[in-house]
């Protein structure tokens, strides 16, 4: 079975739920096996906490070779502004899964505090817009008569849906640590997507993520970096537990763990990270499926390139003359 069948499918089970209630509750939040490295897709208390203007593009194209598969792109650029005592930053996010298209735009503000200028305390606000589409040209249901759906709740037209979307987050950045806690979806918003009879509404739940990353000295050329991500939609919790191992900063390699527990044990996904030149960083990792997926697919690729322009290079130092009244 394709996983465009199998979407299919579950569209088609979601509509026969939408002809008993009008409304679905969901929750929908790609992943990232690099959310060590750009923890500020996520959060947008990060934003500005590298002192400069950071780009960022991470592509994610997951369980390869299936039909349908999830494929996720990400666009950031952030900087820190001292003018208005923090930072700004500006996020996009389209991420496609079979019939279904998800397009997130948002913008945030982070207020930045320096405690003794070892610690940075950082307080940020998204705010933006989901963009939705449902083709429903690519839906195939059990009842469908070969001239249609035959489902009230489903068209076999373009639906397109608007909602708003509103993320917070605190973070804490020292030289040695970095840690963060947010709250995506905050208004829990609905899209409606109109069928022949019946609309759809499904609610996308708010997530509660909390992440730690830390650096560890083992040397004065190597330095192992442990990270541990939890984000959870109060109905599941979702686990990541990664350690890279670093030389001088060039390259980084490590591996990634996701879904560990007593019951499940969802991918293992080894990560190379190398910065050819100074500030540019490209990552790259590939997950491996331990779950019965992993019968039916050919892991997951996601690569990553990264770039920050310091604010030393922006805000030059003005000439000093000396005046020799003062020699």
């Amino acid at each position: 079975m394709s996983l465009r069948s199998h979407w299919r499918k579950v569209l088609s089970l979601l509509s026969l739920l939408g002809g008993l209630t009008p409304t679905l509750h969901a929750q929908i939040q790609p992943a990232t096996t690099q959310y060590m490295f750009h923890p500020q897709l996520s959060n947008p208390a990060f934003y500005g906490q590298q002192e400069g203007i950071r780009f960022a593009a991470v592509y994610r194209h997951q369980w390869a070779k299936l039909e349908g598969q999830p494929q996720t792109l990400h666009a950031a650029a952030d900087a820190y502004l001292p003018a208005i005592k923090g930072a700004a930053g500006l996020v996009v996010a389209n991420d496609r899964l079979g019939a279904y298209n998800n397009t997130t735009l948002q913008a945030g503000y982070t207020y930045i505090q320096d405690i003794r200028k070892k610690v940075k305390i950082g307080i940020g606000l998204n705010a933006g817009m989901v963009f939705s589409k449902l083709d429903g040209t690519q839906l195939i249901t059990p009842q469908g008569d070969g001239s249609g759906l035959n489902d009230d709740a489903l068209s076999n037209q373009l639906q397109k849906s608007i909602r708003p979307h509103f993320s917070v987050g605190v973070s804490v950045v020292h030289k040695w640590i970095e840690a963060g806690i947010s709250y995506s979806n905050v208004l829990q918003s609905s899209d409606k997507l109109d069928g022949v009879n019946v609309s759809l509404r499904p609610v996308y739940g708010g997530v509660l993520q909390t992440y730690v990353s830390g650096k560890i000295k083992v040397s004065d050329d190597f330095t192992l970096k442990p990270s541990v991500l939890v984000y959870s939609d109060f109905k599941k919790v979702q686990t990541e537990l990664s350690i890279m191992a670093g030389y001088k900063e060039y390259v980084y390699l490590g591996v990634n763990v996701r879904g560990y527990n007593k019951r499940s044990f969802e991918s293992l996904s080894p990560i190379v990270a190398v910065m050819p030149v100074k500030n540019l960083s490209i990552i790259y990792n590939y997950d491996v499926s331990l779950n019965k997926l992993n019968a039916v697919n050919k892991g997951t690729h996601e690569i990553s390139l990264s770039y920050l322009l310091p604010n030393k290079k922006i805000y030059k130092s003005p000439k000093i003359i000396n005046n020799p009244r003062f020699l």
